[in-house]
């Protein structure tokens, strides 16, 4: 019996541990440098800090109804969202998700859907679609739009709580961000 294949084998065994041991570290380091991204970075310089009163605008609705800001009842949550932005798409079920666990009504939600001339009809009618049981759905193109316009919108997406008296408690970019709902507020209809 010849010794090569076993000395091969102990060869490919120490090769496959040490990349398996370098390709951990790797993660793991990526990890640390998205969570510090993350706080660096934060999500308050591009949002409309809290504190701040709903913004006016005036925009048809994908029912065709004219919406006015001071049309929404509060507390309410928004989400700001474009059909292209894969971050999007991954938050819109758990945003979905988010207002329905803490009991919004659909008149205390906002959604808009921002496209472009190059955006996937099918894409945009799915997002739509998925928002229409749960908010009242706004439809833009670009980002030039009344209502992002009026929240000033720097990046996709964008999600803000309000409290009763219709100022924003809170702000980001992602739904697992937002706080979670007091039992108190759960029934908001």
């Amino acid at each position: 019996m010849s010794v090569w294949p076993v000395l091969l084998l102990l060869v490919l065994t120490v090769v496959t541990v040490g990349h398996l041991l370098v390709s951990y570290g790797l993660v793991r380091r990526l990890r640390a440098h998205t969570n510090l991204l993350d706080e660096l970075t934060g999500d308050s310089g591009r949002l409309l800090p809290a504190g701040t009163p709903f913004p006016a605008f005036t925009a048809p609705t994908t029912g065709g109804h004219m919406f006015t800001g001071a049309g929404l009842q509060h507390p309410a949550a928004v989400a700001l969202l474009a059909v292209d932005c894969p971050h999007c798409r991954t938050n819109l079920p758990e945003f979905v998700a988010y207002v329905r666990a803490g009991g919004y009504s659909r008149e205390r939600v906002l959604a808009v859907v921002a496209d472009t001339e190059r955006t996937d009809r099918r894409a945009r009618q799915d997002m739509l679609d998925a928002l229409e049981p749960v908010a009242t759905v706004i439809s833009e193109s670009g980002t030039g739009g009344p209502v992002t316009t009026a929240f000033d919108v720097q990046g996709f997406p964008s999600f803000y709580l309000t409290r009763s008296d219709g100022t924003i408690t809170a702000g980001c970019h992602a739904v697992r961000k937002l706080p979670a709902v007091p039992a108190a507020d759960r029934t908001l209809s």
